[in-house]
């Protein structure tokens, strides 16, 4: 394949991954009236290039590999053993195309099935292009400049309490008195939480936890080797990252983000990992020092928000809906236990079943787990669980978890599997959905991105 090409296939690549955030998008069908976000279908900015950079996977592949090197590489992607996560990967996508049979609303499922089909390809391709279209290391440099932008916007939108109108870059109409704006009460007033151009500030706030976790593996695993202005630039925009992430104000993700950054110093004592704590310490520590300061500076600043969002109350509607979701899912999966109600069906059914409902009522059980179940059956919930499984199985059994960034990349995978249980974005939404396969991608290649 020519150099140029191969360029132009990394630039493509890069520009994707900097723009997985943006909500750029064309609806192109409407299956409910009125209108439901998801019981529609769209074509979004990453999804042109997505399919650029499938055409540039095939001809490289055709062109640098013959007939012979494709099937050895299908047959070692495809071995059959129990442990290899690719098969149950597989069969879960043929049960979720099975399950169409039970679709109220054909087309819709078929474009979900599209869909999916694409996030799986998108894994594949990580796969493929890892270390010929781009380098672990240029990628989390994108992603953290990718998330100080959507950091700087999610400020100007906190402040202003309202959008900057980037409707171009997917930008929400954002105010605090609009119909379906996420937003929350301290003290009697109203306030906005930070979307950046993602479609909801959890979203923007999985984003920005992605981000964060790339400025520690970049800022501890490469600048004390190269010394670079690019990574004293960081230092300095951490406290940027941090106080994007607290303005979504979303309790699970900074809880993870906590909790994560947590247990990531505590690794620190073991003593198979000494030497790395000997060679970053000082690094560790300005990291520390910037996180609590900035923490502690936000909380006294803006202290009846923060205390607003810490309380959790069983009868406040965040709470009270996802136990409502929760057990509708619950029991249209145990009805369902085969292949379930249908890919993409779970919103519609709620239409036909809840009639004369709220509009708002009409969304996706939040926990991914529970909508897979609901949607593909309890057969469909197996294999991807056990797609999963033999994805952190292998890793662990590969890396055996002998250095550092291997736990901070595994803590990094959990932690997007426990925000499923708190949410549907992951496997709902364009940008969640990118972000999921994206971290999967990188576990599989795992122990290769030292």
């Amino acid at each position: 394949m020519p150099r140029i090409l191969e360029k132009l296939e990394t630039w493509f690549f890069y520009l994707l991954v900097f723009t997985i955030p943006f909500e750029t998008r064309l609806i192109v069908a409407r299956w409910t009236r009125p209108f439901n976000e998801w019981t529609a279908g769209f074509v979004y900015g990453t999804d042109i290039l997505i399919f650029l950079l499938f055409v540039f996977w095939i001809a490289r592949a055709l062109k640098t590999k013959s007939s012979d090197e494709l099937k050895s590489s299908f047959t070692e992607t495809f071995e059959l053993k129990w442990s290899n996560p690719h098969l149950w990967l597989i069969g879960f996508f043929v049960v979720s195309a099975l399950s169409i049979f039970n679709s109220g609303i054909v087309g819709l499922s078929l474009y979900q099935l599209l869909k999916l089909a694409e996030f799986i390809s998108f894994y594949f391709y990580l796969r493929s292009a890892f270390g010929k279209i781009y380098k672990f290391r240029e990628v989390l440099m994108v992603i953290i400049a990718s998330g100080i932008f959507q950091a700087a916007i999610a400020i100007a939108q906190y402040l202003k309490q309202g959008s900057l109108g980037l409707k171009l870059l997917g930008e929400s109409p954002l105010s605090v008195n609009a119909t379906g704006v996420a937003v929350f009460i301290a003290d009697g007033v109203k306030y906005l939480r930070a979307y950046g151009t993602t479609p909801h500030p959890n979203v923007l706030a999985a984003w920005l936890f992605l981000a964060i976790f790339a400025f520690y593996n970049y800022y501890l695993y490469f600048y004390p080797i190269d010394k670079s202005y690019f990574g004293k630039f960081l230092l300095i925009c951490q406290p940027v990252l941090l106080v994007g992430l607290f303005f979504t104000f979303s309790r699970t993700i900074i809880g993870l983000w906590a909790l994560g950054a947590a247990i990531r110093v505590l690794l620190l004592f073991k003593k198979s990992l000494h030497g790395f704590w000997v060679a970053t310490r000082r690094y560790v520590v300005a990291i520390v020092i910037i996180t609590l300061v900035t923490s502690s500076l936000f909380a006294a600043f803006f202290w009846p928000q923060v205390k607003s969002r810490a309380l959790i109350s069983t009868e406040e509607e965040a709470v009270t809906q996802r136990v409502f979701y929760n057990k509708i899912a619950s029991s249209v999966a145990t009805a369902h236990p085969i292949l379930g109600v249908g890919i993409g069906q779970f919103v519609s059914q709620l239409i036909i079943k809840l009639k004369h409902w709220p509009a708002n009522i009409y969304q996706p059980v939040h926990n991914i787990y529970l909508l897979i179940a609901s949607e593909t059956g309890l057969v469909g919930l197996a294999l991807f669980l056990l797609f999963l499984f033999f994805i952190f199985y292998n890793f662990i059994q590969q890396a055996r978890l002998h250095k550092a960034y291997q736990y901070s990349f595994l803590i990094l995978a959990a932690s997007f599997l426990v925000m499923g249980f708190f949410d549907h974005f992951l496997w709902t939404l364009q940008q969640g959905s990118l972000i999921f396969w994206t971290i999967l991608a990188l576990l599989s290649l795992n122990p290769e991105l030292g």
